[in-house]
């Protein structure tokens, strides 16, 4: 037995889920900070890592999680997804 899921939908990443986005680090507090800034600019400062309201779809509890800093665009778009039991 597998954990895969296979979604049928075509979920997008929406201007409503980003003005309800949250960020969850910011800065020197990016693990990741050193090589967003090598990759796409910008400044260390500059960088966030945000992340969308959950929302469920076909049974499964998602989420959309990127990088984003201003001046720059928003990289990396991530769709988790949990099953739920």
């Amino acid at each position: 037995m597998t954990n895969e899921i296979t979604c049928t939908m075509d979920i997008q990443l929406t201007a409503d889920l980003i003005s309800s986005s949250r960020v969850i680090a910011k800065g020197e507090r990016i693990r990741d900070v050193q090589r967003l800034v090598a990759k796409y600019g910008g400044r260390r400062s500059k960088w966030t890592k945000e992340s969308s309201p959950p929302f469920e779809v076909e049974g499964a509890a998602c989420e959309f999680h990127w990088y984003e800093c201003h001046g720059v665009g928003r990289f990396e778009i991530k769709l988790n997804v949990t099953l739920r039991r």
